[in-house]
């Protein structure tokens, strides 16, 4: 495996929970008894998840979810909110930032029993990834994580902590704005989650036709009800599609600026831009011809 000492097995594995598949690797000494705490701490967090995104879906305020991965959902959205100083209609649903919660949560059991004897810890679940890697270790091929996450993971370059997400029309989440893709690296996957989608519906410009569809998840449905989602752009102009990115990165600037957001890339068109220490030249499954 690319980056790895060969003489070290990475081990996955998986649980089936809202909203798909949730996912577990680990390379280095510890790495059963870490997937054993994953697989412990899925099967505790999937009896409440469901109701804790109702609950969350909900819009009231001060709700209190069940499980722990859930409860600090509201801490996340409320950090990276602060950071955006964005009037709350503007803001996504809060629930954005579940799955990857639900992926820190995992991480956090997996690294309790490991100590520092596993060098690679992975957890992805829907557009969300929370990573533990060794100081100078390269993201190793993994054949069943989602490769466009692994793909953003790599271009990250070595030794990646923290979270990382996905949004855009391309991605599981509903999108209020034109980008076909936006990755987000920061500190934690439910804040990276949180604000993929915010960088997302950022990407705007005005006059572009754009196609709706109903929202097929029950939980998506009932948190983006009343908000105009984006599931296809028509044609654009070059002009259009700079202003949109722009829109895009001037967000993302910020948020890095409060030291939220370690890198972001946002594409469009066959256009990106680029945004902290993050090479777009690794990341062919963006579409991506020209990045800035």
């Amino acid at each position: 495996m690319p980056g790895m000492n060969d003489t070290i097995a990475l081990i996955e594995n998986s649980f089936e929970i809202w909203p798909g598949l949730l996912r577990f690797a680990a390379a280095g000494e510890g790495a059963h008894a870490a997937l054993a705490a994953a697989m412990d701490a899925a099967r505790e967090t999937s009896g409440a998840l469901l109701s804790d995104a109702e609950l969350l879906s909900s819009g009231l305020p001060d709700v209190l979810p069940r499980s722990a991965a859930a409860r600090r959902v509201t801490e996340h959205v409320h950090r990276v909110a602060d950071a955006a100083r964005l009037e709350p209609g503007r803001l996504p649903p809060v629930v954005a930032a579940l799955p990857g919660a639900v992926c820190d949560h995992v991480l956090e059991a997996m690294e309790e029993v490991s100590g520092d004897g596993c060098e690679f810890l992975l957890v992805s679940l829907g557009d969300a990834m929370a990573v533990k890697m060794a100081r100078g270790m390269e993201m190793p091929f993994i054949p069943h994580m989602p490769p466009v996450l692994c793909e953003f993971l790599t271009a990250l370059g070595p030794g990646v902590t923290g979270g990382a997400a996905m949004a855009g029309i391309r991605a599981e989440f509903p999108t209020e704005g034109l980008a076909d893709m936006v990755g987000v690296a920061g500190r934690s996957a439910a804040e990276a989650a949180y604000m993929a989608v915010l960088l997302s519906d950022a990407v705007y410009a005005g006059g572009v036709s754009i196609r709706q569809e109903p929202l097929r998840d029950r939980i998506a449905a009932m948190s983006w009800e009343g908000r105009k989602t984006v599931f296809q752009t028509g044609a654009m102009e070059p002009d259009a599609i700079q202003e949109a990115l722009s829109g895009g990165a001037r967000r993302a600037s910020a948020l890095r600026e409060a030291r939220l957001l370690r890198a972001a890339v946002i594409g469009l068109k066959g256009r990106g831009r680029t945004i902290g220490p993050v090479d777009g030249d690794k990341l062919l499954r963006f579409g991506v011809s020209e990045w800035r």
